[in-house]
């Protein structure tokens, strides 16, 4: 397993200074989009600048009063070095699967840390991640503050644990459950905890309506084997996300798959005493069931 990084402080350097659109966009489909150029033909092909837009970024975001704006941006995150943060939490991530690299059949992954327009998106704190097709992760940040810069490292570790157990456990829009989606998500949390610390696991988990665990918990438990990527999803982000996205409503709360999931991943590690690593070889069914968190209702929260 190795890492392409690609050096996005300069590039944003570049687009900030660039003296017109056409260079803007030169910088930006060379240095941005070519790289993720595989992330884009899974998701249709066709013009990568046009991809990119939908995920909130764009050359023009870089010019004028926006460029200002998008400076500011740069400039925190490189005073609290979330670069070179994100690049050792890379290597942290790929140590705790040394003494499985030969069962991870991933060679090269490319690795950016991305800024990006996330007000589109609902119950976001500011920075997100994508690393779910694997050979490539971002880590995203729009709007840096006090809370999320304390998670560059667990944003890059939680997208790196999916490149590797998406590789060995391809994931399917038709066919991947709601139980195997949710535990993906719950494995990727409990890798951040597992490196960087329980307080350092994301809003998705810590935000969940625990006056809503018994309810939500039957609710995901009865669908578990459930498929199709739209309702699927309204399981795993919740109804605000599902509604805003226009997708099925399942009836349970923000980003109940995520914290769900967590507390099954973090049960089963408990009852096997196995880290993160040995469980992401392990199928979902499997660890579902040994966690016992929906057939013993006396799991903890």
């Amino acid at each position: 397993m190795n890492f392409n990084i690609i050096d996005t402080l300069a590039t944003y350097r570049r687009l900030i200074s660039a003296p017109d659109a056409a260079m803007r966009e030169a910088i930006f489909r060379s240095e941005l989009v070519a790289p993720f150029a595989g992330v884009v033909n899974v998701f249709g092909g066709g013009d990568g600048l046009a991809a990119f837009a939908q995920w909130g970024m764009a050359p023009d975001q870089f010019a004028s009063e926006q460029g200002a704006h998008w400076a500011t941006i740069l400039d925190t995150l490189a005073e609290h070095g979330a670069w070179q943060r994100a690049a050792q939490a890379l290597e942290r991530g790929r140590a705790a699967f040394e003494s499985y690299a030969e069962r991870v059949p991933l060679d090269t992954i490319t690795f950016a840390l991305v800024l990006a327009d996330l007000s589109h998106m609902p119950l976001q704190r500011g920075y997100s991640g994508f690393g779910g097709i694997p050979g490539w992760i971002m880590t995203i940040y729009g709007e840096p503050d006090a809370y999320n810069l304390e998670r560059v490292e667990g944003a890059t570790v939680h997208e790196l644990h999916h490149n590797v157990r998406f590789r060995l456990f391809p994931f399917n829009p038709i066919h991947t459950t709601v139980g195997e989606y949710m535990v993906a998500e719950g494995l990727a949390e409990s890798f951040t905890a597992e490196l960087y610390g329980a307080d350092k696991v994301g809003y998705y988990v810590t935000d969940f309506d625990e006056d809503r665990f018994e309810e939500t918990r039957a609710r995901i438990g009865g669908a578990l084997d459930q498929t199709g990527f739209n309702e699927v999803r309204g399981y795993i982000f919740g109804d605000a996300i599902a509604g805003h996205r226009g997708l099925p409503q399942a009836g349970v709360p923000a980003f109940a798959g995520y914290a769900l999931g967590y507390k099954v991943v973090q049960e089963y590690l408990k009852r096997t005493g196995a880290t993160v690593a040995d469980a992401t070889f392990v199928p979902a069914s499997e660890i579902i069931a040994a966690s016992r968190f929906f057939a013993d209702r006396t799991s903890s929260r």
